[in-house]
């Protein structure tokens, strides 16, 4: 593949420059900025989110009086990495009046709950920093306030909007990107990197402040820099959430990958090592299939605080026994959705509306977004999946969309009519509603969705970014393509198509056979594609002539670094 060289005389390959441009890249400026992030140009000045300041005035205040200090996060692999960082942070400078709150997932479900505060302030604290939720708990944080604690809502989900008025929680700060009064130049950071956000402009004037002596020598002693050591944290969120990666966000994953591969934290070693992951070559493919998985499936399948315990442990011993607990959760989880999804009927009228609404009161409420995510992968359509919570009048459920649709919005225009609570993203959500109106659930949905917008999209997954041969399969090849990573939402890894293949074998692999690993041949040797949990039809097509869409990675599985391709379709 030919290098070219632009205006600036910038030397890019072809390849490269042709996948940027297909992502709205076409400017030198935009290209340099691009493939070569830059920490001092790309990551802002956290002062410049609204509220922060005032965050900080607080906190310094409260450790200053040796106030105790709740760090109430989200059970999720946003607010999960999100609270370990914060608490890393208080552990870095010494104040140990601090401890962690996660609401169980089934049992008290999202945000913040009106029992947990009576607990919190009935063990003496003060002062609350939320991570990932509470900008829609208008009336939990107005109760915490009375009581007198002190609420600093960090968050990035959309306020609550009412006949087009923004309604935002009496809290003493809400750092959010998002709210209308903030002008901050990227809305989009996750809610971890809200958190790190934080601890950035908090160790920025606890260098100038005068705390105590043993705080004031932790503060001195921490390194210039210090705070780039919790990227890792916020890489993993940040590809995890699904939050689009570019501005600071594709700055922020990058250089937290970078963190990942020296992986000084002891449960994610284990984990890594446990798997098969090549630590030194960590990327977000590792962060999604491995590590997201594994944190989520502690809140939806135990107590979140086991992730938590996961990330934040140093010993090594305590590590892996928080290791092995998450791992046996993540097969209960695997199989529970499996069981699931195997008795779907997608002939069923109900896939046949604008909206698919489906439950059971026997599902668990920690896999009904997984389910949802099924349905959506075979049906395109907004999914929103229920079941029993723990209160047995109340349902339970999580909602999603390919991105045409606002499913926040959706819920919004429904109201408490049906809904008790919601919330949650654009494309993904959760709700809560009485038992009674489970009938009516799916009717105001799809008549509400006939006045909606509903816009067009690309499927990012089945988008082709050039046609190349097996030929191209090659380390130069795969270098051009490497220059674009991290991917993800907003920067999608590249899609190729290969016309007119014959394979020279098609073979199963796996504990189930439920793998196919194809074989082609080129110029140059042999060539793998291969595909995890796939069924007959696809091995038939394989068998015959056919055009192959699929993406060029190279695999550490085992350290062993290998070209291969990944099969995204047949045709």
């Amino acid at each position: 593949m030919k290098e070219t060289k632009t205006e600036s005389n910038l030397k890019i390959n072809d390849l490269t420059k042709k996948l940027l441009n297909n992502r709205g890249f076409f400017s030198d400026e935009d290209i340099e900025k691009f493939l070569n992030p830059s920490y001092e140009r790309d990551v802002a000045d956290p002062f410049l989110i609204y509220g922060m300041e005032k965050a900080v005035k607080r906190i310094i205040k409260a450790i200053k009086a040796g106030e105790k200090i709740v760090i109430y996060s989200d059970y999720d692999c946003d607010g999960v990495p999100g609270g370990v960082l914060l608490r890393d942070f208080f552990d870095a400078i010494g104040y140990e009046n601090i401890c962690v709150y996660i609401p169980h997932r089934h049992n008290e479900g999202y945000g913040l709950n009106i029992e947990a505060i009576d607990k919190l302030k009935k063990d003496g604290v003060s002062l609350m920093i939320t991570v990932d939720l509470a900008i829609t708990n208008l009336e939990e944080i107005k109760y915490a306030e009375d009581l007198g604690i002190n609420v600093i809502v960090t968050d990035h989900h959309l306020p609550i909007y009412e006949d087009g008025k923004e309604i935002l929680p009496k809290a003493f700060v809400v750092i959010n990107s998002k709210q209308d009064k903030c002008d901050y130049h990227d809305d989009m950071l996750c809610g971890c990197a809200v958190a790190w956000k934080l601890v950035c402009a908090l160790l920025s004037k606890l260098r100038d402040e005068k705390i105590n002596k043993e705080i004031d020598e932790k503060v001195k002693s921490l390194p210039d820099g210090y705070e780039k050591w919790l990227l890792d944290l916020v890489a993993i969120s940040t590809v995890a959430d699904m939050v689009p990666l570019q501005k600071e966000n594709r700055a922020l994953a990058y250089f937290g990958i970078k963190v990942l591969q020296k992986c000084k934290r002891q449960g994610l070693k284990n984990i890594f090592l446990k798997s098969g992951v090549s630590i030194s070559n960590i990327n977000e493919d590792d962060i999604s299939f491995t590590i997201a998985p594994r944190i989520n499936a502690a809140g939806r399948m135990g107590h979140p605080i086991q992730a938590h315990n996961m990330l934040y442990e140093k010993d090594p011993i305590l590590s892996q026994f928080y290791v092995n607990e998450i791992d046996d959760l993540n097969n209960l989880r695997k199989q529970s959705v499996k069981d699931v999804v195997d008795d779907i009927s997608f002939d069923h009228d109900v896939y046949k509306n604008d909206v698919v609404v489906v439950g059971n009161v026997d599902w668990s409420p920690g896999i009904l977004g997984l389910i949802a995510q099924k349905i959506i992968d075979e049906t395109g359509k907004p999914t929103f999946v229920w079941g029993r919570g723990e209160d047995e009048k109340i349902l339970k459920g999580s909602c999603r969309s390919r991105g045409d649709v606002h499913v926040v919005s959706l819920m919004q225009k429904v109201g408490h009519d049906i809904f008790t609570h919601w919330g949650g993203h654009e494309q993904a959500g959760g709700f809560s509603l009485d038992i009674k109106n489970k009938d009516k659930l799916s009717d105001a949905l799809n008549e509400v969705f006939k006045g909606m917008e509903v816009r067009e999209i690309e499927n990012e997954k089945t988008k082709i970014d050039s046609d190349i041969s097996f030929d191209d399969i090659n380390h130069t090849t795969y270098e051009a393509i490497n220059a674009l990573s991290p991917f993800g939402v907003a920067n999608p890894k590249p899609i190729f198509s290969f016309p007119k293949t014959k394979p020279l074998s098609v073979r199963r692999f796996g504990k189930q056979s439920e793998h196919i690993e194809v074989i082609y041949n080129s110029n140059s040797g042999q060539v793998k594609a291969i595909k995890f949990f796939t069924d007959e039809k696809l091995e038939e097509k394989l068998k015959k002539e056919h055009k192959l869409i699929a993406h060029f990675e190279k695999s550490y599985f085992r350290g062993k670094g290998e070209l291969r391709l990944r099969i995204v379709d047949v045709a």
